[in-house]
């Protein structure tokens, strides 16, 4: 392996900073041995922010290819065990191409439980489309109604068909309408949904007159605790590719901004 003198290197480095009984412990295999899926691992033992135990895998292509990957062990909640791995994950991303371990780890040392951000819980996402929307002022306008004070954007494309008689009484017509709002708590989320299900004043059909809008719900989730939240407010933007709907819209869905549990890390 061509790495494999650098990482014997800096585990006799490692050895020698984190001396004491039981604080390093190689479990192999040895770097020369090393492969994808066996990659060399070692333990640490730290007392600090808490007593836990940080696991080590040394990728074959670590230090030149690859960062260290980090297993945080102990009796701290599970919110804390994942920010603690965020944390040696972003210090190791600071020095890439280097030899990392023993800096990263003692790193740990510094830091202060009770400043680290553990975000917010509960969260919740409605996101849902329409397909046209007939009198956008008058959307937006119940929009922001059933928002009450979440916050709420939404991303539309124009109607090039002003003087089509169908849309006579139209009032700045919209298509593929892209609606996301954030809740403090499933509750909340259902609230607003039902809403919007319901409220007989969303937009005004072909003759003017008030009624429901046909929507469809694209996705319903939890947020990560830490996931951006849409900006406060109701805002609304055009798009006019989907291109330009994607780079608006993704950052939203649930593939981004969704809680997802860990299930350890993995060479």
């Amino acid at each position: 392996m061509a790495n494999a003198a650098q990482q014997v290197a800096e585990l006799k480095q490692i050895r020698k900073e984190f001396k004491g009984d039981g604080v390093f412990e190689f479990l192999g295999p040895k770097p020369a041995d090393a492969t994808d899926a066996n990659p060399t691992s070692l333990k640490i033992k730290c007392d600090k922010p808490a007593p836990l135990t940080v696991s080590v895998k040394m990728p074959v292509g670590y230090p030149v290819d690859a960062p260290p990957k980090f297993k945080v062990e102990g009796s701290l909640e599970e919110d804390y065990i994942e920010a603690i791995e965020d944390h040696l994950a972003k210090q190791a991303s600071y020095m890439p191409g280097m030899e990392c371990i023993t800096i990263v780890v003692q790193s740990l040392d510094d830091l202060d439980l009770s400043t680290i951000d553990l975000g917010v819980k509960g969260r919740y996402r409605s996101i849902f489309k329409v397909e046209v929307v007939n009198n956008s002022p008058q959307f937006s306008k119940a929009l922001k109604a059933s928002a009450n004070g979440r916050p709420l954007v939404w991303f539309w494309r124009a109607i090039e068909c002003q003087n089509n008689a169908k849309f006579s009484f139209a009032v700045d017509p919209r298509r593929a309408v892209y609606v996301a709002c954030d809740s403090p708590d499933k509750a909340s989320a259902a609230e607003f949904m039902k809403g919007i299900r319901t409220d007989s004043d969303m937009d005004c059909d072909m003759l003017g007159k008030p009624g429901k809008i046909q929507m469809t719900v694209v996705e319903e989730f939890e947020m990560a605790p830490k996931a951006d939240e849409i900006p406060d407010g109701v805002n609304n933007f055009e798009y006019k590719t989907v291109e330009d709907l994607d780079g608006m819209l993704n950052p939203y869905l649930a593939a981004v901004a969704e809680c997802k549990k860990k299930s350890g890390y993995k060479a």
